[in-house]
């Protein structure tokens, strides 16, 4: 059996998408996974200096280095790269690529981890993100923050090789369950609902637009790091602690999905829901639209009156069947694992590169 490439796959989170890449990836190169542990703040040198040396022990014969996001831990693997003759590769999922200081969102609101990932942008060898509008993106959902978004939008200057590869999702593993979901039930997922992801993720709409619909029920799929549960509207319930295996079934039990976002990269979780037959409701910012297509709903400008005339549209619809078909037949043509598991190896060999 021929032996298999080196490949450095750099990260600061663990996430499920991260740990589907390296899945991914392992299928195809030696994988050695290099965690930057980003917190507490005041251990980064620390951080910085272990991952020089982690870098320059592993960097030998190695075919290429991926990284997962831009900031801090991408400086180093972007020098030693450049070093080295070794090709790196950025994946942008979203923050790097967002300047939101409103809301205490995206990397370029901070002045030095705006400087890292600038130079990480400008001395990589490619960037891949995860959807064009990470590339620019004229922000008109939300007119109190910045218009100019994307890391182009940005830093107009950054002339790197780009490349979209769409996150993969699995079309098997999630899918509608045998019974029908409940009738005008809601769903969202967050990682938190303590602020600024309370406003990020549009938390704050929905609890505003629930008690004009009573007979709707609003789930937060979350954990409930923020939300005193007694504050709450009679129609809206947190659900906490969901195991990544049973979140198809918990997703494909609701009718509608909700992803009013103030910003995003691609949403794995919107797709996943599409995929379970979730009809989708979503915000006008970056991938949403594009991923929802006119299988579903659009909230055209950050308002409670908007988003009421959203979901007013939604509920008083004839054909949610067959949205929700749509829905699922959307993300396995568009947004397949397949896809990305064709795109994302070639990109990281290919031997070209500035």
């Amino acid at each position: 059996m021929k032996k298999k490439d080196k490949l450095i796959y750099v990260f600061a989170f663990r996430s499920s998408f991260i740990r589907k890449d390296e899945e991914l990836l392992r299928k195809y190169f030696d994988v050695v996974p290099l965690f930057f542990n980003p917190l507490p703040r005041w251990k980064t040198p620390l951080s910085l200096i272990k991952q020089v040396f982690q870098l320059l022990v592993n960097i030998r014969n190695c075919k290429g280095i991926v990284c997962q996001f831009a900031g801090f831990h991408t400086v180093a693997a972007v020098i030693v790269g450049k070093l080295f003759g070794v090709k790196t590769s950025i994946i942008l999922l979203g923050a790097e690529c967002h300047n939101y200081p409103g809301i205490q969102h995206g990397n370029f609101r901070k002045k030095w981890l705006g400087k890292a990932t600038r130079f990480s942008f400008r001395w990589a060898n490619q960037l891949l993100p995860i959807d064009k509008s990470l590339i620019e993106f004229r922000n008109e959902y939300d007119l109190s923050e910045p218009q100019a978004q994307g890391f182009k939008g940005i830093n107009p200057d950054i002339q790197t090789t780009t490349q979209v590869i769409p996150h993969g999702f699995d079309g098997e593993k999630f899918k509608p369950n045998a019974n029908p979901p409940q009738a005008f039930s809601f769903i969202t997922a967050s990682s938190s609902v303590a602020p600024p992801v309370f406003q990020r993720k549009g938390i704050d709409l929905i609890l505003q637009i629930a008690p004009k619909f009573p007979q709707c029920s609003f789930t937060i799929l979350c954990k409930n790091d923020y939300l005193k549960t007694e504050d709450l509207p009679n129609n809206v319930s947190i659900l906490e602690a969901v195991p990544y295996e049973k979140l198809p079934e918990v997703l494909a039990s609701y009718q509608f999905y909700l992803q009013v976002s103030i910003a995003e990269g691609l949403p794995n979780a919107l797709c996943e829901a599409m995929l379970c037959g979730c009809v989708p409701i979503g915000s006008n910012v970056f991938a949403i639209p594009s991923v929802i297509g006119n299988t579903g709903f659009i909230v055209k400008d950050r308002s409670v009156e908007s988003f009421s005339r959203t979901v007013e549209e939604a509920i008083a619809c004839k054909t949610l069947e067959l949205l929700s078909a749509q829905a699922r037949l959307r993300i396995i043509e568009n947004y397949s694992i397949l896809q990305r598991e064709n795109l994302l190896p070639l990109s990281l060999t290919a031997t070209s590169f500035q």
